[in-house]
């Protein structure tokens, strides 16, 4: 050891030993820049909440200054965490609906990288057994922490089974008839959704206004179908005219027609989705007739038609189901919550909000 390296304090031996060997920044690099110790350094990044403001500010400026980055694999031994989350993807749909789910997804990922956390994809599966077991496997393996649930329905036994099983998970969908959240989920209000719709089209100056639904399934279809009618409540309008089908355009065509035939014959239609309004507009096309539809999702296939839309907080979705789920992965154990989101109504600029 020569008498320069004897004087030079250990915490600075490190910095100048890689600066000399051009090897990649570590723990003990960002540390010996900032002049703290290693442990400060690591709850700089990972226990901000630990460290007064400056003292973590000075962390973060040294490791921008060597440009430090931490290693995933070494994160992941020390903590016996994954730093990841599952997710369902879903067998290609009819092309519309699909893109909901896709911006789901990319909101997950965007969430993720401010969170530290990657996304892994499981395929969909034939049944709930199958996917439940894909999911235990899935989390058990190490592959993942936790997995947020998509395509929730009122009969969805998925939820209980996680929990029972002692897994991790947040929904994206409510449980449906119950008081109390048994487990994290977010939701968004199609309810208001619907609502705004008919207020719009009322204060355009339709007078019956009609609605294209899904066979009620006692949660997002009907869910959407009680904002409709709340809306015709507000308007003074106690006419009900409505139909119901698949989510199929084809289906929403053949439904419409027969909905432009009767002698209460809409003038303005509120759909459950931008698929159903597809169909609707092409009715309406077909016809002849002229018909106001709104859509539900505000997918680029209605903007491109010129029609107004229910637009989802899709993006906002996927960041608070992390959000929920952050605390829980670093060993937390909150109350359940649930985060219900309001949406907008989406107008193209053609078209008057009045």
């Amino acid at each position: 050891m020569t008498d320069e390296t004897a004087t030079t304090p250990p915490h600075q031996r490190s910095l100048t030993a890689a600066t000399a060997t051009g090897s990649a920044p570590t723990l003990e690099t960002v540390a010996a820049r900032a002049g703290v110790s290693r442990q400060t350094v690591s709850n700089a990044l990972h226990r901000p909440d630990r460290l007064a403001a400056a003292t973590r500010e000075k962390v973060l400026q040294a490791v921008r200054e060597t440009g430090y980055r931490p290693s995933v694999a070494a994160r992941q031994l020390a903590t016996r965490r994954a730093q990841a989350v599952a997710v369902r993807a879903d067998r290609p749909q009819d092309g519309i609906s699909g893109l909901v789910l896709d911006a789901f997804f990319h909101g997950l990922a965007e969430a993720g990288q401010r969170l530290d956390q990657r996304v892994v994809l499981y395929a969909q599966q034939p049944d709930e057994e199958t996917e439940l077991a894909v999911v235990e496997d899935v989390i058990g393996s190490g592959a993942a922490d936790a997995v947020v649930l998509t395509a929730t329905n009122v009969h969805d036994g998925r939820p209980a089974r996680l929990a029972q099983l002692g897994l991790t998970f947040c929904a994206f969908g409510r449980p449906w008839n119950v008081e109390e959240p048994p487990h994290d989920w977010v939701d968004v209000d199609g309810a208001a959704g619907t609502e705004a719709a008919v207020e719009w089209l009322a204060a355009r100056g339709a007078r019956r206004i009609g609605f294209l639904g899904w066979p009620d399934d006692g949660a997002t279809g009907a869910d959407r179908r009680a904002g409709w009618l709340a809306g015709l409540v507000a308007a003074g309008s106690p006419e009900r005219v409505e139909a119901a089908c698949e989510n199929d355009t084809d289906a929403a065509q053949a439904c419409t027609a027969a909905l432009l035939d009767r002698p209460d014959a809409p003038d303005a239609l509120v759909c459950a989705s931008d698929t159903l309004a597809l169909g609707a507009h092409r009715a309406a096309a077909a016809a002849g007739r002229a018909l106001t539809v709104v859509g539900f999702d505000a997918t680029p296939v209605t903007a491109a038609l010129g029609m107004a839309s229910v637009a989802q907080p899709v993006r906002e979705a996927a960041h608070a189901c992390l959000d929920l789920l952050v605390p829980r992965l670093r060993g937390e154990q909150p109350t359940p919550r649930g985060v219900l989101l309001a949406p907008t109504l989406a107008v193209p600029p053609g078209l008057s909000r009045a």
